[in-house]
């Protein structure tokens, strides 16, 4: 259980629906006047995550929405344009018999925004390589196979 001292900005928390970990694929519409360059489909996603820097202090936070190119990510630290993190993705499982599986991606930021709905920092990071080849196969069957589409 995660308490209010480990998690200041309640990022951790379970989604509106009150069900921890949920995945939907979302649309996502570029800002007003602007072109979307993302051609992914992207899912909406509360998995958690730890961030490491280096051999820095790891953060934690989670994911706002993924695709097998990138994520969105919510955290209490403003990291840097261009700063080499590691992404520990928390995946829960399909079932209580099934076990949780970490994944983890070597990444690239490449935005950090105050996002003032979560009062927390938003994220764009890009994935450079996954840790292991079997890591990117299951959380593209994860995704792919357990969710809904976007039309």
């Amino acid at each position: 259980m995660i308490s209010t001292d480990d998690d200041p900005f309640g990022i951790l928390n379970s989604g509106p629906s009150g069900v921890a970990d949920e995945v939907l694929v979302i649309e996502s519409l570029p800002p007003a006047g602007t072109k979307e360059h993302r051609n992914e489909i992207r899912y909406k996603a509360s998995w958690r995550i730890a961030v490491s820097v280096g051999d820095q202090y790891l953060h934690d936070g989670r994911i706002k929405d993924i695709s097998m190119h990138g994520a969105a990510i919510l955290n209490g630290r403003n990291l840097k344009p261009g700063t080499s993190v590691t992404l520990h993705i928390h995946i829960p499982p399909l079932s209580r018999s099934s076990e949780s599986k970490t994944v983890i991606v070597h990444s690239r930021t490449c935005y950090a925004i105050h996002d003032s709905n979560n009062q927390c920092f938003r994220v764009g990071i890009t994935f450079v390589t996954f840790a292991r080849e079997a890591d990117r196969a299951y959380m593209e069957e994860r995704l792919t196979s357990h969710h809904v589409k976007s039309p």
